[in-house]
């Protein structure tokens, strides 16, 4: 009997254990390689989640297949991007078949594996990681290899992946036009090698590193047009919905579908322009346990920042057009809504007509979600890899916690050039703190000065608010239900604003929407003749309508358009409300 006649159940735990270290090495090398489908150099990060989770979360059961169904859980849960849901999805197929792992047997589960991971791509293509996986298949089935030397065997199927690797540059247009494998097809070859050479008790200190070489590709100027689908979205769903079903529902809204599975869950990868449809559809399918979006075109945007010193990073409370953020280097963190257990993110998965849907038809309110340090710090540090310079620019530490978390996520990085500010604002006021200071960085101004004039610009800032109804304030716990039933009786519209602390404060309350307009028209008109208005913009709650009309009343005052009228954020409309308006506006200095 040769060694590979019975793998033991903690052989193949500590080979797949092996196998997810030697890919987590090499994730640097991976990301730089990364061209295919976009070249957003997140192949490695994305496979190096998938097996840090293996290694974390897989249990050693007391069989082969207690092992692997806690295997299958751990890579589906860890799975993101592309390639980590295939090859999650290989590892699945590896539990289809429930024998004794000898050598026939390891030989099927690997067939069950690529059959599997092939089955998940909506449109499969060569070249790529299941291209490597197939050649791995054949080999072990095809080879006239003896295998009574357990060593030689196995450093002869390293060898023919390794050839199927370097093939992978000819297989597809974009690799041959970088010159570089396919970091996929690497990542699934690395995790073969690691596996292999722990089975032969081979540990990493002896691996014997591949022949393919790990040139960075030469990058290619590619206009960020080229990215159909913007959102690369992927939802863990607990759902008895088949594969086909979500096929179906979801072939028409994207590309780059990707279906996984284990036997209670499955996890959706697609490339969309629509995440918010995507995570209403699959609501209702089951229940979302997890969801992530990425912004293709500001990743492909950051990796290609040769011109730009300096990025901005905020949060989407802070409201500005979308136009504005494509063009200018800044980059949004979105803040989570949590509503009943699952978390939808502002501006990405939820829009105010879905908001206030979702609050109609439910008695529970929504909350804010906190996100995790872990999570900033990966957004830190993808920004500063490509940027020297960052400014953070944050809604107020009085509102939200999120300051304190990106104060807290920065202290790993005192050695780099990165200014956060507490705009001590909100909303539009925010936002146009961040319109602001790009401008600034459009100009060419030094770091340095745009340091010594961020502060002054927070002074002059200011938000006027107007509530039309107290509806929300109230389910929201935000003020007493008894005062919130006493303001709708006498139709009483507050208007609210920030102090210099960047507390919210109420300025004053009226009897009807008419009055309340012409007072905050009025705010506007005495700030310009006392101080002089510098900008100005516009933002409300589904009622653009509402919003036109100020901009015309207070464009007949002072004689200046807004910079722009735009959506509140749904993290704020929570609280505001429906058909809210606010002004932000910058005071000049006198």
């Amino acid at each position: 009997m040769n060694e590979f006649q019975m793998i033991e159940n903690k052989s193949m735990y500590d080979a797949l254990i092996q196998g997810a270290k030697r890919v987590i090495e090499k994730k640097d090398t991976l990301n730089q390689l990364n061209v295919f489908p976009v070249q957003d150099q997140d192949t490695g990060n994305n496979l190096s989640a998938l097996m840090k989770s293996i290694i974390e979360q897989t249990k050693l059961g007391n069989t082969i297949d207690e092992t692997l169904e806690s295997l299958v859980d751990a890579a589906l849960i860890g799975s993101r991007g592309n390639s980590g849901l295939i090859f999650s999805q290989f590892l699945y197929g590896l539990t289809k078949a429930h024998q004794t792992i000898d050598y026939p047997e390891f030989i099927r589960r690997i067939e069950s594996g690529v059959i599997h991971a092939y089955k998940a791509i909506n449109e499969p293509v060569e070249g790529t990681m299941v291209t490597l996986m197939r050649k791995l298949s054949e080999t072990l089935k095809n080879t006239k290899q003896p295998i009574d030397n357990i060593e030689a065997y196995v450093e002869y199927i390293i060898q023919e992946l390794n050839m199927a690797l370097e093939q992978t540059k000819s297989e597809l247009e974009v690799l041959k036009t970088f010159g570089v494998v396919d970091a996929g097809a690497l990542g699934f070859t690395l995790f073969v090698e690691g596996f292999l050479q722990s089975i032969t008790n081979r540990v990493t200190k002896d691996v014997i590193e591949p022949s393919i070489s790990f040139e960075e590709p030469e990058t290619i100027e590619h206009d960020h047009m080229d990215i159909t689908y913007r959102y690369c979205t992927e939802v863990l769903l607990q759902t008895t919905t088949d594969k086909h079903t979500l096929k179906e529902l979801l072939d028409q809204l994207g590309d780059s579908l990707v279906i996984g599975e284990t036997k209670r869950l499955k996890r959706v990868h697609l490339h969309t322009n629509h995440p918010e449809i995507i995570v209403e559809k699959l609501s209702l399918l089951g229940q979302i346990l997890e969801s992530k979006v990425d912004d293709m075109r500001k990743q492909y945007q950051a990796t290609q920042a040769r011109d730009n010193e300096i990025c901005i990073l905020t949060d989407s409370i802070a409201d500005l057009p979308k136009i504005f953020v494509d063009s200018h280097p800044i980059h949004v963190y979105p803040i989570g809504i949590n509503f009943n257990d699952i978390v939808y993110y502002d501006k990405l998965t939820i829009n105010n007509h879905q908001l206030f849907h979702y609050i109609s038809k439910h008695e529970k309110f929504p909350t804010s979600f906190t996100p995790s340090i872990k999570e900033i710090d990966a957004q830190i540090n993808f920004l500063l890899k490509h940027y020297k310079k960052l400014i953070i620019l944050t809604v107020s530490s009085k509102m939200s916690g999120i300051h304190n978390l990106f104060t807290k996520a920065l202290e790993g990085y005192k050695d780099k050039d990165v200014l956060l500010i507490d705009t001590k604002q909100n909303s539009v006021s925010e936002g146009l703190i961040v319109y602001e200071v790009a401008k600034m960085m459009e100009q060419k101004m030094p770091f340095e000065d745009i340091k010594l004039k961020v502060n002054k610009l927070v002074k002059n800032t200011k938000i006027l608010v107007h509530v039309d109804t107290l509806d929300n304030m109230v389910q929201s716990g935000r003020i007493k239900k008894s005062l919130g039933t006493l303001g709708k009786l006498l139709k009483l519209k507050p208007i609210v604003s920030i102090n210099d602390a960047g507390e919210g404060v109420v300025l004053s309350k009226t009897i009807g929407q008419k009055r309340n307009i012409n007072k905050l028209v009025n705010m506007v008109d005495r700030i310009h003749k006392t101080s002089g208005i510098e900008n100005y913009a516009i933002v409300h709650v589904s009622n653009l309508k509402l919003a036109e009309k100020i901009k015309t009343q207070i464009i007949k005052k002072i004689g200046k358009a807004p910079v722009y009228v735009g959506e509140i954020s749904s993290i704020i409309a929570m609280n505001s409300g429906l058909n809210s308006i606010a002004i932000g506006l910058i005071r000049k200095d006198l």
